[in-house]
């Protein structure tokens, strides 16, 4: 049952508002971006530099956190919301089926959406220089691994790894509010970890703690030369391998332990609390005794 509830996720997730919005919104502002010139490189550097596009899409990625816990909350609360037990309990469904099928098919809707970033950014970077902000010399040629080298290192592992704790929250917690308010406490705790940290001297310690990459990629780009900037790809070694292989570890276990523990019953099978289901009996149960009225006591002796 795996295939037909993994495609019957990506047909529903595809022909939601939500979905498009989500794209459009980062496609908008890929869009902009693109047009209008705007790095985070020096003026020397390309635009559309390397450097500039992954600075780009790492940042992104923690705003895109928002995103993830939006459409990785939502696919289990859905059933609970819509109350589809007896559905689901009348046909030959295993709970390992279901979850990795909701988990896979809004995974791959969660990437699809994050592409909305890249499709703008093609399209600005390609249309910057009709709009005459910048000089054209600002633009480079398209070159796709551009994209690619900072989509595989930063942008999708980090959407895995806060899409993945997201969908294992609301599976143990039965809530999807809890996706939003943790998404928020997490955007605000990596900007607190961000600025204490810049006061750490061990690099190695602040490289692996970020789960985002982002000061890694500081570190490791800190001293390119324009030239370097425009021209050179991230490698996935040192500091930045164990970084990717400690988050990327820290949601594949987290999936783990969301697969194995989760209880399909469970999680469907609402059931009421003590004084509910005491106060629902009383109510149902008829008190007959003032149906019946009441004997008079007669203790004469005489016929009447």
């Amino acid at each position: 049952m795996f295939k037909e509830i993994f495609k019957f996720e990506l047909k529903y997730r595809i022909g939601r508002p939500a979905t498009w919005a989500y794209f459009g919104i980062l496609l908008l502002y890929g869009l902009l971006l693109g047009s209008l010139g705007e790095s985070y490189s020096s003026e020397k550097t390309l635009a559309n530099s390397p450097y500039s596009i992954t600075q780009t899409m790492v940042t992104l990625s923690v705003f895109g956190m928002l995103i993830a816990s939006a459409v990785m909350g939502v696919p289990l609360y859905r059933d609970i919301e819509h109350k589809v037990k007896n559905y689901f309990f009348s046909y030959p469904i295993t709970e390992k089926s279901y979850l990795l099928g909701r988990y896979a098919g809004s995974m791959v809707i969660l990437l699809m959406i994050s592409l909305g970033l890249h499709l703008g950014m093609i399209v600005g970077y390609a249309t910057g220089p009709l709009w005459g902000v910048e000089d054209a010399d600002k633009f480079g040629p398209l070159n796709l691994l551009h994209y690619l080298n900072p989509t595989l290192l930063f942008y999708w592992p980090n959407f895995i790894l806060f899409g993945t704790l997201f969908f294992a929250l609301v599976a143990f917690t039965k809530r999807v509010t809890v996706t939003y308010v943790a998404s928020i406490l997490a955007f605000i705790a990596w900007l607190l970890g961000n600025a204490l940290t810049q006061d750490i001297e061990n690099r190695t310690l602040v490289d692996l703690l970020d789960p985002f990459a982002f000061r890694t990629y500081e570190n490791i780009t800190r001293y390119f030369t324009p030239v370097e900037q425009n021209t050179l790809l991230t490698s996935l070694e040192g500091n930045l391998l164990w970084n990717r292989l400690i988050w990327i570890g820290v949601a594949f276990t987290v999936f783990l332990i969301t697969y194995y523990r989760f209880d399909f019953q469970k999680f469907l099978d609402k059931k009421l609390g003590k004084s509910k289901k005491k106060g629902s009996e009383e109510s149902v149960k008829p008190d007959f005794s003032k149906l019946i009225p009441a004997g008079v006591k007669n203790f004469s002796t005489g016929i009447y």
